[in-house]
């Protein structure tokens, strides 16, 4: 996967990415799932589509999802099961945030990305600049 157009999502230059993730929102209403990338900076986590040959320009430009990391409550990794095949199931690791569900490659581990926001979620509300690395 490619990176995200950091020019283009990030509007305020002294905001500055942390760490950023690939993954897949994981909608329960049964909408097609959408591939992207969690981005952590400074100050918030964004969820942001991965453009496709169909992707306006505008996708990249604003997030599905856009939390400010003070106001992150809860942060949960769990498994999600991805149908393959006709009916066949296989277990791939996620993490639910505050309501929002997303599935993670196999070689993310959740329970790291899980750590990484809460220790940012913490250090935010706190009123600490320090980072995550």
């Amino acid at each position: 996967m490619s990176e995200p157009p950091w020019d283009r999502i990030l509007r305020d230059r002294s905001e500055r990415v942390v760490r950023h993730w690939p993954a897949e929102s994981a909608r329960a209403d049964g909408e097609a799932d959408r591939s992207g990338w969690l981005i952590l900076t400074d100050r918030r986590l964004l969820f942001v589509r991965r453009g496709g040959w169909r992707a306006r320009a505008q996708d990249a430009e604003s997030p599905d999802v856009t939390l400010p990391l003070e106001s992150i409550r809860q942060i949960e990794a769990r498994p999600f099961q991805m149908r393959i095949g006709y009916g066949d199931r296989v277990v791939i690791p996620g993490i639910a945030i505050d309501g929002h569900a997303f599935r993670l490659p196999r070689e993310t581990p959740a329970e790291e990305v899980r750590f990484v926001l809460e220790q940012a979620a913490r250090s935010r509300r706190s009123g600490s600049d320090r980072s995550p690395t």
